[in-house]
């Protein structure tokens, strides 16, 4: 119990550091008699003794009680907070038209460390990048695997086509240069007196074939005119000789004759047929590589 005689005694009463000391002591106990009395309510608090170890006890309980309850309010403050905010994105993420399911997976994904978030989006690429519908990895890595040999294949493939392309550029480029050489080179060009060789081999090869013919009928009328015992060998082997001869020129000339037949006798009108025989040349070679061109799409 406080000695109000001791506290009010004249001596405190007139001391102004007194008075102040002792108007303190009297709020401290006021606070804490607040104090008990809420914690105690609503029954009535315990007697114990009034003395300032028991005074400081009883502040620093109250002060600790104080700020366990600061805390306490700030908690439920916060928890509060954090309700109306996971209330409010419900409410964005319902109005948004996604899932329960996807909602728990946003909740989820947020939570989650930055190693764990990599980690789930490398998870997450290779699957769709594989055009797959599974996480599992091992479903992942076989199918990462048939893509790696189905691609080792297809770079086999291409490898082969390549070379394949790059040889048939080649023939093709040996072709051009051929036909380029076949209409450029001076040993393959038109002599500018053909239509008249070519009239003069066709004189030629007539006359030398009606002048055989009259060589055969000759030699078969003398045959028959001429006595069978007056017939020498070595006459008719040098006879038989000279008309192997005479034919042996005739079919030069006529193999000659032929490799411009169906030319025109005329020089111009001749160059005009070569040069309609090369158009038709080059049609052919751009059909054929119309048609490589459509054989190598195809087949990629």
């Amino acid at each position: 119990m406080t000695d109000f005689d001791s506290i009010w005694s004249p001596a405190k009463v007139f001391s102004p550091t007194v008075a102040k000391q002792a108007s303190l002591l009297l709020k401290d106990w006021a606070y804490v008699d607040q104090f008990l009395t809420t914690r105690f309510a609503p029954a009535a608090v315990p007697k114990f003794e009034r003395n300032p170890d028991t005074l400081k006890a009883l502040l620093a309980l109250a002060a600790a009680n104080e700020s366990a309850d600061e805390e306490k309010t700030l908690e439920r403050r916060v928890k509060e907070k954090a309700l109306a905010e996971l209330k409010k994105r419900d409410a964005a993420v319902e109005a948004a038209g996604l899932g329960k399911g996807e909602h728990i997976l946003v909740g989820v994904e947020e939570h989650l460390t930055p190693e764990g978030r990599r980690c789930l989006n490398s998870v997450a690429l290779l699957s769709v990048a594989l055009a797959g519908n599974s996480t599992d990895p091992k479903k992942l890595s076989s199918h990462l695997l048939t893509l790696s040999t189905q691609e080792f294949s297809v770079t086999t493939q291409t490898a082969r086509i390549d070379a394949l392309h790059s040889r048939l550029q080649a023939d093709l480029q040996t072709l051009r240069e051929t036909l380029r050489h076949l209409e450029t080179g001076d040993e393959y060009r038109l002599p500018s007196d053909l239509s008249t060789r070519v009239t003069e081999w066709t004189r030629t090869a007539r006359h030398l074939r009606n002048k055989t013919e009259d060589y055969r009928i000759r030699l078969e009328e003398e045959a028959a005119e001429a006595p069978r015992e007056e017939l020498l060998v070595p006459v008719l082997v040098e006879q038989e000789q000279e008309v192997l001869a005479l034919k042996e020129h005739v079919l030069n000339l006529e193999a000659q004759a032929k490799g411009f037949q169906g030319l025109p006798p005329e020089k111009d009108l001749a160059r005009l047929e070569v040069e309609r025989v090369q158009a038709e040349l080059e049609e052919l070679e751009a059909r054929r590589e119309r048609m490589y061109d459509g054989m190598i799409g195809s087949s990629r």
